[in-house]
């Protein structure tokens, strides 16, 4: 017997910087995903979050995840000038 493979539905995503977040909703489980990956810090992660919520996650996902108690490691950046 296998595992049904489950499938998200892209949300929202975005990318800057070499931060990319990205916001799924799998329709079977009623589930919404925040992800988060830095590559030039190798932080990520993956939250659970609410629809009323779900928004606000995506705009602030540092703060979301520091409100939710997610530890992440990052360190200082360059600054971008334009």
């Amino acid at each position: 017997m296998t595992a049904a493979a489950i499938t998200y539905r892209e949300l929202a995503h975005r990318a800057n910087d070499g931060v990319e977040v990205g916001l799924y909703w799998h329709a079977d489980a009623d589930l919404l995903v925040l992800t988060l990956a830095d590559s030039r810090s190798g932080d990520s992660f993956e939250l659970e979050v609410t629809g009323d919520r779900a928004l606000d996650a995506f705009e602030h996902p540092y703060a979301y995840a520091a409100h939710r108690g997610v530890e992440y490691a990052a360190g200082p950046r360059s600054p971008v000038h334009a």
